[in-house]
This record gives C-alpha cells, sequence and structure tokens, in this order.
C-alpha cells in the first residue's frame, strides 16, 4: 500500500496520543515475540542448491529456507540468509547480503522497539546483483521483489518490502527506501536517493544524483 505524507503525518498525529501511542508499542512487542516464532518455523524448509549453481567457497548460505535455481552463480563472500528465493540465472557478486533484516523502528517516547522482519526476498530470472549490494528481506511476512532481467550495480542499498519491476538497471551507490515501488524497464542514475513508499512508473528515468520524495508517472525521464 503506497501511503502518502499527509496520511503518514495523521498517523503520527494518532501516535503521539498516549494512549494509542503506548498500544501500538505493545502491539509490536508481542508481535515481534510472534515473529521470532515464525522465524524459528523457517528452520524446518532446508536450503535447496541446484546443482548447476556456481556457489563460491567462501560465501555463506543458510542453511534453512534458501532455494538457488539453475545457473545460478554466486561470488566470494556473498552472504544468503533464510527465506531467499534465487531463481535461475542470476548472478550474485562478491561481498552481497541478501535477505538481512531491514530497518524498520517504532518509537514511542524515549522507548525504540525495532519491528522482527519475517518476509523473504525473491530475485528473478537472470538478474544481476553488483558488489557490496544489499538488499533486506521483507517485512510482515512480504517479499523484497527484484524482477526478471533487472541489473542493480555496485554498493546499493535495497530496503524491505520493495518491488523492482523486470528489465530495469539500478546503477551503483543507489538506495531505495522500503516499500517503494517501481515499475519495468527504469533506469536509476548513480548515487541517486529513492525515499520509501513511492512509486516509480515503468520507463521511467532517474538521472545521476537525483533524490526523489514524490511518485514519478509514467514515461517520465
Amino acid at each position: 500500500m503506497q501511503l502518502s505524507t499527509n496520511y503518514i503525518k495523521k498517523i503520527q498525529k494518532y501516535i503521539e496520543n498516549p494512549i494509542i501511542g503506548l498500544s501500538l508499542y505493545v502491539f509490536i512487542f508481542i508481535y515481534n515475540l510472534y515473529g521470532l516464532i515464525i522465524l524459528e518455523n523457517k528452520k524446518n524448509k532446508p536450503t535447496k542448491i541446484h546443482p548447476t549453481a556456481r556457489v563460491h567457497p567462501s560465501a555463506c548460505i543458510s542453511l534453512y529456507g534458501v532455494q538457488i535455481g539453475k545457473n545460478v552463480i554466486i561470488g566470494k563472500k556473498a552472504v544468503i540468509k533464510f527465506d531467499t528465493h534465487i531463481q535461475p540465472g542470476v548472478i550474485i557478486n562478491d561481498n552481497c547480503v541478501i535477505g538481512d533484516t531491514g530497518y524498520q523502528i517504532y518509537q514511542y517516547k524515549t522507548k525504540r522497539l525495532q519491528v522482527i522482519h519475517t518476509g523473504g526476498v525473491i530475485i528473478s530470472e537472470n538478474a544481476v546483483i553488483g558488489s557490496n549490494t544489499c538488499i533486506d528481506r521483507g517485512l510482515f511476512g512480504k517479499f523484497t521483489y527484484i524482477g526478471s532481467r533487472s541489473k542493480i550495480g555496485e554498493h546499493a542499498n535495497i530496503g524491505h518490502n520493495i518491488h523492482i519491476g523486470s528489465d530495469s538497471t539500478i546503477e551503483d551507490n543507489v538506495t531505495i527506501g522500503g516499500n517503494t515501488f517501481t515499475g519495468e524497464r527504469v533506469y536509476i542514475g548513480n548515487n541517486s536517493v529513492i525515499s520509501n513508499r513511492l512509486k516509480i512508473s515503468s520507463n521511467s528515468v532517474v538521472k545521476q544524483g537525483t533524490i526523489v520524495t514524490r511518485d514519478i508517472l509514467e514515461n517520465v525521464a
């Protein structure tokens, strides 16, 4: 769901009410306990690596919940965490971290509570992930999704619950905030920052060094 800035301000106003704010804090605390159970249950699904996949000996693959398809290449010191699904032909270069917990903090007065991420990551066919890139797993059981044939450069940071459409290009050092949706054939240039909860429509071009804080309509450059 895409949340507008005005809607977020209304939510924040409700949270400032002591009763509502405390209730949400308690709810998230209980959810985190439930989330620990969900994560523990995921250990019931052993990791499956297709025999044609090439995984560097120094890579670290979770023993649980990972699926690696045909002809996948995983580079040196890459880390693949649980509930990550890597489809055929994907290339994950050196030192990537796929499926780590995202950044989601709930604050009530002086108390800060990190929300447990119980989702996963799906990387579709023939996508390429550049060296030192981090892709966070989804929040509330959802999946961060990288579309087919999309290419993500080096040192990129892809937040939780993000959807990147097929045939897209994300250049080096790009940061994309959580819950953002990008359509197909999107280009995002080097060193760009995309705020969270945005929609970048298909065929859009974001030039190098751009800071995006609003939705982008289709075919906009």
